[in-house]
């Protein structure tokens, strides 16, 4: 009778949920009746088990609109604050890094309060508090080398289908904006892939801070059919951010490729020169027209961003103290101000925007963190490290933050929100690599 009883008391949530889905069905078109039914799933999911909706946040982020892209990060970051007040989980952990990421987050709370537009400046807050609070729950969740190379693989994977929209459009000739390419200088050139992001610089930004943690899985692994796994989503992953001829991606890139060999085998550097020579051969003449005009100021691109970071100079110079306010809607506007023939979103130029919204406390706070996160991941995961698959990893998620911020010297990349939050993406992999190394000191010990 007991068991009886257990049995029809669980099975009233399904039989109440399937009438409440029948009713809905009804009333709403199937696309909107697909999306609540699969995100209620994925909430009872996450709820049973808040790894499950870790491990799917690569996967969806990138495909999802970017207001339910939000909506999913902090349904973990609630999920996780559940589980912690009403269920028993590990105590939270602690390293070098939080205390910077917490000056930094103070930072843009006051930069976003003392803001020329408050509500403006909400925006790029709220996206930016949201990937630091999902990072705060991988952190705390994830904790041992097995689940850590899930999240990786499901990123890599992510990517990897990312790169194979990309082809497809690059197939069928998917149609480019003229503002995309300077056709006088760039001759032949009919078509810059962009995939789900709507800009092909925007989709290289994504492509070199994935790229880097598919090769470090292939260097680390030896199994044979993971080796060759990881080195066909590497090649497509690189074949990809070739075919968005963005020089920026190219030359961010290339510098996390240097980070990576230096961080991994400096003997690499040796193949350097003749892989570089090598290609001036190999690659197609458009490429090699692409790459010949990055130092052109002449090419209409070139002149547009030195135009733009003259005006960012004189703004920085105007609001040196505490800045225009954070993100781009405050910079924008008063950008605008400065030139109204040439309206402009950001400063092309993330360390120039960052003086320019959070003035110079803040661009010092954004600097400290970068170098606090360098020199503790390098001592701690690299050079003090006996673990091949740390080391490795680290090691390729290091070169993919080191691609991002080589970026940024020609584009504002803390602008759009998918691309925020890959970024903190690869600040929580660093985290639990550190959170991993120091369980395996203890337990050596």
């Amino acid at each position: 009778m007991v068991v009886e009883k257990i049995h029809k008391k669980e099975l009233v949530l399904p039989i109440a949920l399937g009438i409440i889905f029948s009713l809905i069905y009804f009333e709403l078109p199937l696309k909107y009746f697909a999306a609540l039914f699969m995100g209620t799933v994925v909430g009872i999911l996450i709820l049973h088990d808040i790894k499950i909706g870790i491990f799917l946040a690569p996967l969806f982020i990138p495909f999802l609109p970017d207001m339910a892209g939000l909506i999913y990060l902090i349904f973990i970051f609630a999920a996780f604050l559940y589980k912690g007040t009403f269920k028993r989980i590990n105590p939270l952990t602690t390293n070098s890094i939080d205390t910077p990421i917490a000056l930094f987050v103070i930072a843009i709370t006051i930069s976003t309060i003392t803001s020329l537009n408050p509500m403006g400046s909400f925006r790029d807050f709220a996206i930016h508090i949201s990937a630091i609070a999902f990072a705060f729950t991988v952190m705390n969740s994830i904790d041992n080398k097995k689940d850590l190379n899930i999240l990786l693989t499901v990123m890599v994977f992510s990517a990897t289908l990312i790169a194979l929209y990309g082809f497809y459009q690059y197939k069928v000739g998917v149609k480019m904006e003229d503002k995309w390419l300077d056709m006088a200088n760039n001759p032949g050139v009919t078509t810059r892939i962009f995939s789900v992001f709507g800009n092909p610089n925007i989709l290289a930004e994504y492509l070199i801070m994935s790229t880097p943690v598919s090769i470090g899985l292939f260097w680390y692994n030896k199994r044979f059919y993971k080796k060759v796994m990881f080195l066909v989503t590497s090649l497509i992953l690189m074949l990809a951010l070739i075919l968005t001829l963005s020089r920026g991606g190219w030359l961010g890139f290339a510098f996390g490729m240097l980070v990576f060999v230096l961080l991994v085998e400096k003997r690499l550097l040796l193949l350097l020169i003749p892989l570089g020579i090598g290609g001036v051969y190999l690659l197609p003449e458009t490429i090699m027209n692409r790459i010949m005009s990055i130092g052109n100021l002449a090419d209409s691109s070139n002149a547009y961003r030195i135009k733009i970071w003259k005006i960012a100079i004189d703004i920085i110079k105007d609001f040196p103290i505490a800045g225009v306010g954070f993100g781009y809607i405050p910079f924008k506007q008063v950008f605008e101000t400065y030139i109204r023939t040439m309206p402009a979103y950001h400063a092309h130029n993330t360390y120039l925007e960052t003086l320019a919204e959070m003035g110079i406390g803040g661009f010092i706070i954004f600097i400290i963190l970068i170098f606090i996160l360098y020199k503790y991941s390098i001592k701690k995961l690299i050079v003090n490290q006996k673990d091949r698959y740390i080391r490795t990893v680290s090691a390729g998620v290091l070169s993919g933050l080191s691609a991002i911020l080589a970026h940024g010297a020609v584009e504002n990349v803390l602008y759009l929100p998918k691309i925020i939050i890959t970024f903190w993406f690869l600040v929580s992999f660093i985290l639990v690599l550190m959170r991993i190394s120091d369980k395996s000191v203890g337990l050596d010990r």
